[in-house]
């Protein structure tokens, strides 16, 4: 088995942590995934995210539509930032097909559409997505999305995001998707626990209550690739739900998070939050609200877009300034960074 460079110092770094300091800085970088502006190499944007890269400030990058001008610029991007670091960025991408889908290199299906073809063609589609991503220097995933299309008012739905209202089918044909990406070396993440598939609203733009809406079988898909964990994540949606939890949010939320996803279902991956840009989080917490309630609840890597609304440039600084904080007054534990950083290096690992 051939093992790069990297992958040996990540893996060093991952045995070297249990038995040896690691900077509480450099733990903190590697539960941080940001977005930036800037669509090529000598970009403003670029150039301060790739310092950010440089100095284990973040663990990895997402990209969006605005930050693919072209295929070359956009290699040349992911390159610089995959050698910046002797641990391997995340670089990462929604890429679920059909609307979902940032780059325009070749026309994909949407999930809706991948669900009425055969099992060879479906391997056939998630090959050459898991293909492009690979040559364009991704090696991280932000789907399969395994929400429910049970409710044709959800943005699942409308999107065609959604495979089928049945759970089996949508873990079978997800599976697939992940083991399509995996044989390139591309992490995947499930997405959006609980689920988002019988929800009215849109968390992008604000609050949404699935209390009376949401279905136990939307827990199915998580349950049955729940063993597929060593090469990919889960990502947890902003819904609200008062049967899960009165108080909080899903991504904000212990019941949601530790008690159903880690204990209950068993899920022992690396666990990502959806983007807290957006409005169900930006318009009811203040950033210090968000990172210790999440990190309280056992996400694992905290994702900001820098999409939505204003760009913040020293969100980074920001977000590491608040945790030391935290866990000098006793309100987020050092041993609940160092399980996170872990088990971020132990993925990194399989890169």
């Amino acid at each position: 088995m051939r093992i790069t460079i990297k992958k040996l110092i990540t893996i060093i770094l991952l045995l070297s942590s249990c038995c040896f300091a690691v900077d509480l800085d450099d733990k903190i970088g590697q539960m941080i995934i940001l977005g930036f502006n800037g669509n090529n190499i000598n970009s403003i944007g670029f150039k301060k995210i790739l310092k950010d890269v440089e100095n284990k400030k973040i663990s990895g990058v997402i990209l969006f539509s605005k930050n693919i001008k072209s295929k070359n610029d956009l290699i040349k991007m992911n390159e610089k930032l995959l050698s910046s670091s002797d641990i391997a960025p995340f670089i990462a991408i929604d890429n679920e097909g059909g609307f979902i889908q940032r780059h325009n290199f070749y026309e994909s299906l949407t999930a809706k559409e991948v669900a009425d073809k055969n099992e060879l063609e479906i391997k056939k589609e998630y090959s050459k997505m898991a293909d492009t991503l690979s040559e364009i220097k991704f090696n991280l995933n932000f789907a399969p999305c395994v929400d429910l299309a049970i409710n044709e008012n959800s943005i699942i739905a409308k999107k065609q995001r959604g495979y089928s209202d049945n759970p089996m089918i949508v873990s079978d044909i997800a599976r697939i998707f992940i083991e399509e990406h995996n044989k390139r070396k591309i992490i995947t993440s499930i997405k959006h626990f609980p689920g988002h598939g019988s929800a009215k609203g849109d968390t992008h733009k604000g609050f949404v209550n699935s209390t009376n809406d949401f279905k136990e079988i939307e827990l199915i898909p998580y349950k049955e690739l729940k063993d597929l964990d060593k090469m990919n994540m889960v990502m947890v949606s902003h819904i609200y739900n008062e049967n899960i939890d009165k108080d909080f949010p899903a991504s904000l939320s212990k019941k949601t998070i530790n008690d159903l996803l880690i204990n209950k279902i068993g899920f022992r991956g690396v666990i990502i939050s959806d983007d807290y840009d957006m409005g169900a989080i930006k318009k009811n917490y203040s950033l210090r609200e968000v990172i210790v309630n999440a990190i309280n609840s056992g996400i694992d890597i905290l994702l900001f877009s820098n999409n939505i609304g204003k760009n913040n440039k020293n969100i980074a600084n920001e977000i590491h300034k608040i945790i030391k904080e935290e866990i000098q007054k006793g309100t987020i534990k050092e041993e609940d960074i160092n399980k996170s950083y872990k088990k971020i290096m132990a993925l990194k690992a399989q890169l």
